[in-house]
């Protein structure tokens, strides 16, 4: 994600942090061009093509798991590049996980692998759209349970409103801000000491903006619990 190595690099530090604990090498891909979410979010479908090329050629001769934050980020790679007929990206689909999955997978087959302090605490969870249509919810659940004392609840939420770029346009604001409204009333109505996460770059910039909280990602998460 090109906005967590630019501008929030403390949840790329978290999530390697969290990886590393558990066991794994971790390492960046060099070269790489942006995923092509913008571009392919405002039809240009040629230049989206072009840096999905670019990337699918970086991972071709690797079989190593590709680990993504953003769920924006990782629909390009889940889904959209083989909807844009890119070569091997079908293959690479397979390789591809959300951090959450990846590391709800892990300690499903693994309990130990992370330790974690058990101070009780409470986590409100607001799930990101297109982790939402790729495969649900519930493994960012589990993952926070997998925190010992951790009272977990994932808000009834919709779409934050942001929509990547969408809600910084000026013609957009106040749409987006009534698309934003029911879940900054959920958000609003949390108790003080409640961590909320949401692990969208849009969604944690729209209720920064506009609510009483500021979110963290799921790596920010785990790694201030680990043990």
């Amino acid at each position: 994600d090109c906005f967590v190595r630019h501008n929030e690099p403390n949840i790329g530090q978290a999530a390697v942090k969290v990886l590393e604990a558990a066991g794994f090498t971790v390492s960046l891909l060099t070269g790489r061009a942006c995923c092509g979410r913008p571009a392919f979010s405002t039809g240009r479908l040629d230049v989206a093509k072009a840096f999905g090329e670019k990337n699918i050629a970086l991972l071709a001769d690797s079989s190593t798991p590709v680990v993504f934050l953003e769920p924006s980020c990782y629909a390009m790679f889940a889904e959209d590049y083989r909807e844009l007929g890119i070569t091997g990206a079908e293959s690479i689909a397979k390789r591809c996980f959300l951090f959450e999955d990846f590391m709800a997978d892990l300690l499903s087959r693994e309990p130990e692998a992370l330790a974690f302090n058990d101070t009780p605490m409470q986590t409100a969870i607001h799930g990101h759209c297109h982790a939402k249509s790729l495969g649900g919810t519930s493994t960012m659940t589990a993952l926070a349970r997998a925190i010992p004392n951790n009272d977990v609840a994932m808000l009834d939420t919709g779409c934050c409103g942001m929509a990547g770029a969408f809600g910084s346009m000026a013609k957009k604001y106040e749409l987006s801000k009534q698309v934003a409204a029911p879940l900054l009333e959920q958000v609003d109505a949390l108790d003080a000491e409640t961590t909320l996460v949401a692990s969208g770059t849009s969604c944690r910039h729209q209720i920064t903006h506009l609510g009483s909280k500021a979110p963290v990602h799921m790596a920010e998460l785990l790694a201030e619990r680990l043990r």
